[in-house]
């Protein structure tokens, strides 16, 4: 395989005046650029475009930590992190954490070392303390909530709950029950504290028995139901984490005879397809743009264009039978 040097040698020219010519830099007549390329197209030559890259001090991609990859959320995320990307001309390396902080490591370190740009974070178990030390090694931009000064750009999970909670209230739901995917994420830990917060100061009945947790399949929702119809005192509303689960709940209320809403009222969250299929009330939230405008903020920290950020986008309620 062809090299600089004998581009160099067959076009007449010193390397550096090849390595002028394959970044396009200016200061090269024509005469020398013309017979460098000719060189080139004589030798077959590829440029490594990894050598090209790091001697730029760039790779040009950008690392993605997500809990899981087979979840309609995040599918919708990387979705519109790809679009943005291929816009940018950048690339984007997945890894799936499972929510396991060894495995988030492996992102952390990937930036630590400039195996990457920039690391974007779905969501992770990670402190706030320990975020600020990967954030001395590189930009890192959460899509959750999280505590913290790393730039965030992220829905306001809260906000979502508060739509529910008075959407419900508004039909005389009183007895309510919380279904959650991981608590101890941003958005769990959002979604938690608005729920507990609005029954604090409302005239709202919620038992400990009613509250359920890392529920994120269909399946998990026909045993939440299950759970459900074992208790003495049943909810009249349940608040759900996403469609997914609402939907499991709603096909084995139907199996046991529960009425829905009759007797038991059920909200989503995402408006997944699932969600109108089943007519499911749920939160309407724009999660293929939250992963536009998330390597929209990653790319210019990266190129020095702002400061950290924290930036929110809207929801909307989407009423249905459901509810």
């Amino acid at each position: 395989m062809a090299n600089i040097t004998e581009i160099a040698r067959q076009a007449k020219v010193s390397r550096s005046t090849v390595s002028r010519v394959l970044n396009d830099h200016p200061y090269v007549t024509v005469q020398k650029k013309e017979a460098v390329l000719e060189a080139i197209r004589s030798l077959d030559y590829v440029p490594n475009r990894n050598a090209i890259n790091l001697s730029k001090g760039k790779t040009n991609i950008i690392g993605v930590m997500v809990p899981q990859i087979n979840h309609p959320f995040f599918n919708n995320l990387i979705s519109g992190m790809g679009e943005a990307c291929s816009r940018l001309n950048l690339s984007l390396l997945v890894t799936p954490t499972n929510n396991d902080f060894e495995k988030e490591k492996v992102s952390f370190d990937q930036l630590r070392y400039k195996q990457i740009d920039g690391l974007v974070i779905a969501s992770t178990v990670s402190s706030a303390e320990f975020l600020a030390e990967v954030n001395r090694h590189g930009p890192i931009v959460s899509c959750e909530w999280s505590e913290g000064s790393h730039s965030q750009v992220y829905i306001d999970h809260s906000n979502g709950i508060e739509l529910i909670m008075n959407h419900l209230i508004e039909r005389s739901y009183e007895k309510i029950a919380l279904c959650l995917g991981n608590p101890d994420s941003g958005v769990g830990k959002s979604r938690k504290n608005a729920f507990y917060e609005f029954v604090d100061k409302s005239k709202i009945i919620h038992l400990k028995e009613w509250y359920f947790e890392k529920k994120y399949s269909f399946e998990d929702g026909r045993a939440v139901m299950n759970d459900l119809y074992g208790l003495s005192a049943l909810p009249r509303a349940i608040v759900v984490g996403n469609d997914y689960v609402a939907a499991g709940i709603i096909h084995q209320a139907k199996l046991l005879n529960v009425k829905v809403p009759e007797d038991l009222a059920v909200t989503g969250f995402d408006n997944q397809s699932i969600s109108e299929a089943m007519g499911i009330t749920t939160i309407d939230q724009p999660i293929h743009q939250l992963g536009i405008e998330v390597i929209k903020t990653i790319d210019s920290l990266i190129n020095g264009q702002h400061k950290n950020v924290g930036n929110t986008l809207p929801l909307q309620l989407i009423s249905r039978q459901s509810t």
